[in-house]
């Protein structure tokens, strides 16, 4: 009874895809964006998108939930609810109390008053005479309900509506008219018509003009429709309807058992949704936050027309499995406006039914510290691990010391991503991780890759595992109106081994030393001064940084950091700059130096620079540079990195280099309208239609209790408990220097 009541409801269900991989990116804790925001180790393979919502769409974030916080959420809810019912409990007792005093006052008046109560007959005849008028009365005060009475609804229950309802003896045709509404309660769908015909003798119910299929909000429209109630089959003619991003239309949609199917459609984009694509800036400059003109601005359409993205399928597959759904194009063609791009014999994406993330088996291409350069082809497989997610497998080709072979396995989930890879050019082993058990928890681990070390950059050990909790808040208008003050901490504790390669040039002793480290980092921003004038390009902000950091090592060694200085960002016209400096100092017993050591002296600046040449073309150059000569390397250039960008400003090309780490960085940056593109099918076929984008994960959400209905007086205990959870902001000026 449930599926073919299904029908195109579910089959837009499908739009949630690209839909759901873009909303997660606005989530801080998305994982896929945390990786590619990291230059050093992120491949120039297709990034997941950002979304900007246009033109009123009810579009929202969606993250997936830890199970530490799963479970953390469940025993905050248990106390709670224990604690809520121990309250009432004792303000019932207070209660009591309350009206015990009350009638002990009474009866002490009344002795006072000489006032003779009369005492209720204890014989027992009469005890039971009134027992029974009291039941009596009981019982008739229990016979009268307000609002009525629901009967419970079983799962073949239907319930019609009409102006007219007629019976044909001979067809055994029952005919509604007037706005009919046929409800089946138990699957929460409503259908609506012009007229509904339903025959007993074929069990088969037709509806015609202007149907209306309704489940859980969303609407499916059509011209007719016809449910086999013996054969558990359906279709419905000129089939419609939208759901999130897309709109659906096809000539005809029909269900097989547990297919449903969808004859020569088309899946349109009617609204403006701005899908952002890109990675991190090399060396954290970002010149994608500049202030620039409108007139100025330059657009791949002025070059290429409309700039919808088109594709046309023969045939579209959804499988939707018990932890994952798969949509597979085959003979695909693409068009960029009116350019076409390329013609794809078949393409599979997979993602889990929260479609919190996303991969599919296009071949990648990119660059390693330690691996070199690659490129291969993908091929994706379903796990069952954690909710659902995939495992990547990709044979390469790598150029390090030459030419070689290799493999690499990408694992993606909702709270977890891991990347490991060899390639014979380098003869290495490289893995990098991070799973994230909380909101703000998560273990980051890796073997010759880089990891993020906060302030102190991008550094590689040859392998690692930290136990890691980030935190940060926002004090607003500290000091001033929008003078807010920014804290953000962090505290790690896990097991490293030494770099066995020196990558920085300095002049010291190898040491192959493995040992505990547990850190303690933190960062108070004050901002001292700001303003912008949007109209003339010209942005100004002024702040006071202090960072401290402490580190215990296994050995007994220890390692402390403390520096302050100013913060400077500009603008004038198209010349962006961030300029900083720090005074420092330090005691640095680290004992795996190639790793971990302090490189930036007593006295560091750091600067970043962006020039819009013109409307195609951005130059941008970061670097860190030690002022008092005593750096581990006798170096003055601690970073060191340049990007070139080409392209309109929706469509750029970034390339560049990192002299000090020796990496190669190439990424595209685009920002994609989808409000005109399409997709068109022959035939859309989808398995499992009623577990599409449906997941059997249980959402669990935080209690709020309220005590304050329960108080009967102000002399009872009139409490209130309000909870809410701080949803973490990714912070948008964060650095690595």
């Amino acid at each position: 009874m449930k599926k073919y009541l299904l029908i195109s409801l579910l089959i837009l269900s499908l739009t949630h895809a690209p839909a759901k991989s873009a909303e997660v990116i606005k989530s801080p804790e998305d994982l896929e964006t945390l990786f590619n925001e990291s230059f050093y180790e992120s491949p120039a393979s297709i990034a997941a998108p950002k979304v900007e919502v246009r033109e009123g769409s009810t579009i929202k974030p969606v993250r997936g939930m830890p199970l530490f916080k799963k479970t953390r959420i469940k025993i905050t809810n248990y106390l709670r609810e224990k604690n809520y019912k121990e309250t009432l409990e004792q303000i019932e007792k207070e209660k009591k109390l309350q009206q015990l005093d009350e009638a002990e006052e009474i009866k002490k008046l009344n002795k006072e008053l000489n006032i003779k109560v009369e005492e209720p007959d204890s014989s027992p005849k009469d005890n039971e005479s009134k027992k029974g008028e009291l039941e009596t009365e009981d019982s008739n005060n229990t016979l009268e309900l307000e609002g009525g009475v629901k009967e419970q609804v079983r799962a073949n229950d239907v319930m019609l509506d009409a102006d007219n309802i007629d019976y044909d003896d001979k067809t055994m045709d029952i005919t509604a008219t007037g706005s009919p509404i046929l409800v089946f309660p138990p699957q929460n769908v409503t259908i609506k018509a012009d007229k509904m015909v339903y025959n007993k003798a074929s069990n088969i119910l037709k509806a015609y003009g202007s149907v209306e299929v309704i489940r859980d909000g969303n609407s499916a429209f059509g011209d007719y429709m016809q449910i086999n109630m013996n054969e558990e089959d359906a279709f419905m003619d000129n089939t419609k309807s939208k759901l999130s991003m897309m709109t659906v239309k096809a000539k005809k949609s029909e269900m097989k058992e547990d297919k449903v199917i969808l004859h020569d459609g088309r899946m349109s984009s009617e609204d403006s949704y701005i899908l952002n694509f890109h990675t991190r800036m090399i060396g954290g400059n970002n010149f994608n936050t500049m202030l620039i003109d409108d007139e100025d601005r330059s657009t791949l359409s002025e070059e290429t027309g409309q700039t919808a993205v088109h594709i046309k399928a023969k045939d579209i597959f959804v499988n939707a499995k018990r932890d994952h759904d798969v949509i597979t194009l085959k003979k695909a063609s693409i068009n960029y406006g009116d350019v076409h791009l390329l013609d794809w014999p078949s393409i599979t994406i997979h993602t889990n039914k929260k479609h919190q993330f996303f991969d599919a088996n296009y071949p990648e291409l990119g660059s390693r510290g330690r691996l070199g350069m690659f490129a291969g082809p993908g091929f994706v497989f379903d796990t069952p691990l954690q909710g659902g997610s995939t495992l990547k497998a990709i044979p390469i080709i790598n150029s390090k010391s030459g030419l070689g072979f290799g493999g690499m396995l990408k694992y993606r989930s909702a709270t977890n991503y891991t990347d490991m890879a060899y390639g014979s050019s380098a003869d290495v082993f490289v893995l990098k991780g991070k799973q994230y058990f909380d909101d703000r928890l998560y273990m980051q681990y890796g073997a010759n890759s880089y990891m993020d070390e906060w302030w102190f950059g991008s550094r590689m050990p040859k392998y690692t595992a930290e136990l890691i909790y980030h935190d940060r808040a926002v004090i607003p208008s500290t000091i001033g109106k929008n003078l807010d003050l920014r804290f953000r901490h962090r505290f790690g504790i896990g097991y490293m081994q030494n770099n066995d390669v020196n990558r920085y040039g300095e002049k010291i002793p190898a040491a192959d030393i493995g040992t505990m480290r547990t850190r303690y980092m933190a960062e108070i921003d004050q901002r001292l001064f700001g303003y912008r004038d949007k109209e003339n390009l010209f942005d100004f902000n002024l702040s006071l940084v202090m960072q401290g950091s402490a580190a215990l090592y296994g050995t007994g060694d220890t390692q402390f950091v403390g520096r302050i200085g100013p913060r400077v960002h500009t603008q004038y016209k198209y010349w962006m700059q961030d300029i900083g400096f720090f005074a420092s100092a330090y005691q640095d017993g680290t004992p795996m130096q190639m790793y971990d050591m302090y490189r930036y002296g007593h006295a560091n600046v750091y600067i970043r620079e962006a020039l819009r040449v013109n409307k195609f073309l951005t130059l941008a150059w970061s670097g860190s540079l030690t002022m008092t000569g005593d750096s581990p390397n006798g170096e003055m250039f601690q970073e060191n990195s340049f990007i070139i960008a080409l392209g309109p400003d929706d469509f750029k090309v970034n390339f560049g280099y990192d002299w000090i780490r020796r990496q190669t960085y190439f990424a595209f940056i685009i920002a994609m309208d989808t409000k005109g593109s399409s997709i068109d099918f022959e035939k859309m076929e989808i398995k499992n239609p009623d577990r599409l984008a449906r997941s059997n994960e249980e959402d669990v959400e935080l209690k709020v209790f309220d005590y304050g209905q329960n108080a009967m007086n102000s002399k009872a205990p009139a409490k209130k408990m309000m909870y809410a959870e701080v949803i973490d902001i990714e912070d948008p000026d964060k650095e690595q220097i």
